[in-house]
Order: structure tokens, then sequence, then C-alpha cells
């Protein structure tokens, strides 16, 4: 959530609004159907999020300018108010270089957000690697590249939820790091392509439908924890075990269920008749649902979270044992 939580000081500020534009990446022509070549694969590593549909359908970052990647320009073109044709003109590629930083982080999201955290409840040897992209399943450089693409993903999303802010809770973590706060053996966050998040005025099923359409393998939510979890697993090749899509199952009332098979968290709130009667519930008892919900995570906030509880969420880090949660 870049710019989040901190206040520019005057001087910085208003040397960015004369700096002249920098973009980590320079497009030099416009890209249509049938091309191939480096510059289609940034293209597509740039919009993928953006390829319509809500199916189980990877994406492919490929180099080739097909049917997948004009779809998902057209999708882009849409939401940027652009003429809907599937070429990537000049226009359009000046819009994705305005997207990205020059150090390739992107607009609304920074490298900072997806370091390791550090923990007072780890040893020195695992919060070493705070601030980093060491000690992890892959080489620093690969986990780099991921969470460029995560990023990628995640302004699709933000775009896709109203432009709202996303806060970054957990990133990457090194494996000493994981094994301290108990995350997954095969977390994906060893290698940089899982991001536990939430997203300012959205609530998490919200916010889980809109990844489904933005290219996220992996969609996780809890039935203990206030957040979802994201990643981009079929693009990990440093565990191509983990290669499946990963989303959560619906019981026979709607609800998501979190892996332990129990509702995720906010799911309660999906009942809107009282049971038996086929009768809206009333306002009182809606109301205490959501209390009860809330108020079962500890320090959760509330179901549509507020700027500041995103901010509080992204600052906290990791819970001390994440029960071998992803």
């Amino acid at each position: 959530m870049r710019y989040g939580g901190f206040v520019a000081s005057v001087a910085v500020v208003v040397g960015l609004a004369f700096a002249p534009a920098a973009h980590a990446y320079e497009f030099k022509s416009r890209l249509t159907p049938g091309r191939t070549g480096k510059e289609v694969k940034s293209l597509q590593v740039r919009i993928a999020g953006w390829y319509p549909t809500r199916k189980q359908q990877t994406f492919a970052i490929d180099g080739a300018y097909g049917k997948q990647t004009a779809d998902a320009m057209k999708a882009f073109e849409a939401a940027y108010g652009r003429p809907v044709n599937g070429v990537a003109s000049m226009k359009d590629l000046q819009i994705l270089m305005n997207l990205e930083s020059p150090d390739h982080s992107t607009e609304h999201f920074n490298y900072g957000e997806f370091t390791q955290n550090s923990n007072g409840s780890c040893g020195s040897k695992a919060n070493s690697y705070a601030g980093t992209f060491a000690g992890g399943m892959s080489q620093s450089k690969i986990v780099k590249r991921n969470v460029r693409r995560l990023m990628w993903r995640l302004e699709a999303l933000r775009k896709k939820g109203g432009s709202e802010p996303v806060g970054i809770n957990s990133g990457f973590r090194s494996v000493p790091y994981n094994d301290c706060i108990g995350g997954a053996r095969a977390s994906q966050h060893l290698y940089g392509t899982a991001a536990d998040n939430r997203m300012v005025g959205v609530d998490n099923r919200k916010e889980r439908n809109l990844a489904k359409g933005s290219q996220f393998h992996g969609i996780g939510c809890y039935s203990s924890q206030s957040h979802n979890h994201f990643d981009l697993r079929i693009d990990n090749k440093d565990l191509t075990a983990g290669h499946f899509w990963w989303w959560p199952k619906r019981d026979s009332r709607g609800r998501d269920l979190a892996d332990d098979g129990k509702p995720c968290w906010g799911e309660k709130s999906r009942t809107t008749t009282a049971r038996g009667t086929g009768q809206p519930l009333s306002r009182t008892t809606t109301a205490l649902i959501l209390r009860e919900v809330t108020q079962a995570v500890p320090g959760a906030g509330s179901l549509v979270p507020s700027f500041a509880e995103v901010e509080a969420f992204e600052q906290a880090g990791e819970v001390a044992d994440l029960a071998g949660a992803d």
C-alpha cells in the first residue's frame, strides 16, 4: 500500500512533482496479435491480471501475442477508458509504463511491503533476514522477480476493486522465519509468490471473487484469521509440486470454507434468512451476527475495513503461530 501509512516531506513531494517521468521498462513500439519476443512477454507480465476469465484457466506468459493476450489487452483497455481492440497501442503501453517505477515496483506497491518481516517471538537467525528476500527457497533475484509479477496482479485487482488501497501483511519469508511462525512447510511465501492482504472498503469475500478473475492461482481464507492469501503458484518454477489451483470450497449455504472445513472469517454474514422460516433476519439479528464474526478474531476490525484498519493490519505483520497456514 504505497504511501499508505507515511507522510512524505514537503521537499520530497515538491521534488516528485517536478521530476521528469522515469520508467523501469520502455516499450518501443505498438504490439499486435501475431508478434513474438521479449516485449510481448513483458506486456504479458503486466496484463496477466486482466485476462477475463473466472475459470481455473492459466494465462500463458510465453512471449507470443495470441488470443489470450488480446483478450487481456481488451479488458485492460476497457478499464482504462481506451479504445477496445486488443492491440497494445503506444498510448496503452504508456499507461503501463506510468504504472511502473524506476526500480521495477509498481505505482501502488513497493518492494519493502513484500520483504520479510521481523517477529519478537523469533530468534536472531530468523530475524536476520528481515527486510530482505534472502534465506528462502528461491534465489533472491528470483524472489524479486516473483514479487514483481505479484505486484502487477495486485494492480489489476486494486483497479477492479475501485482503486482502493491494498495492505500487505505478509509477503516473502525465509525458511527459518517461516518455521518460527508456524507457516506451511511448502508455503508460497518462501518463494515470493504470495501475499496476505486486505483491501480498504472491500470485504474479504468480494476481494476473493475479484482475485478469481485476476489470475491468482492460490486463494486462501481462514476461519481464525481476518485476511486473504493470494498467490501465483503455477508461475512458481521452483516448486512444480505446487502447480495446481487452490481456491476455497463452498458449503451448501454458499459460504467459503477454510482448509479446516469451517466458514472463512466473515462468512457467517452469508446467512440472510432465519433457519427454517425463509424469512429475512431482522436488523438486530444481522447486527449480532456481524458482531459475533468481528469479535471471533481478536483485533480483526471491521468486515469492510477502513483505511486505518488496513494500515494497522499491514504494519502488524504475522501472528506468532500460523498453525501450518500458508
